[in-house]
């Protein structure tokens, strides 16, 4: 029987499949996302307290975003290793 997968783990056999293919351009890739994450660190750190929840949120949001996609290639070949 085989599992269906979750939405994060396709997303993470997603990013894998894009990591394998082109290295190079998925580093810069990461790069440019880490940059991304950081910037909303940044931004809830400095919002307002009305602003605060939803700040935070958009920050704990790209930082697991950031975390799925830099660690895809590990993540994958455990979802690929428990595949059925």
């Amino acid at each position: 029987m085989r599992k269906t997968l979750t939405a994060e783990d396709q997303l993470t056999m997603r990013a894998a499949e894009l990591a394998r293919s082109s290295p190079e351009n998925w580093m810069r890739f990461l790069e440019s996302f880490e940059q991304y994450a950081a910037r909303a660190y940044e931004k809830c750190v400095q919002s307002t307290l009305e602003e605060l929840p939803r700040s935070q949120g958009r920050a704990q949001a790209a930082a697991h975003i950031h975390g799925l996609f830099r660690d895809c290639l590990a993540s994958a070949a455990k979802i690929e290793g428990r595949k059925t």
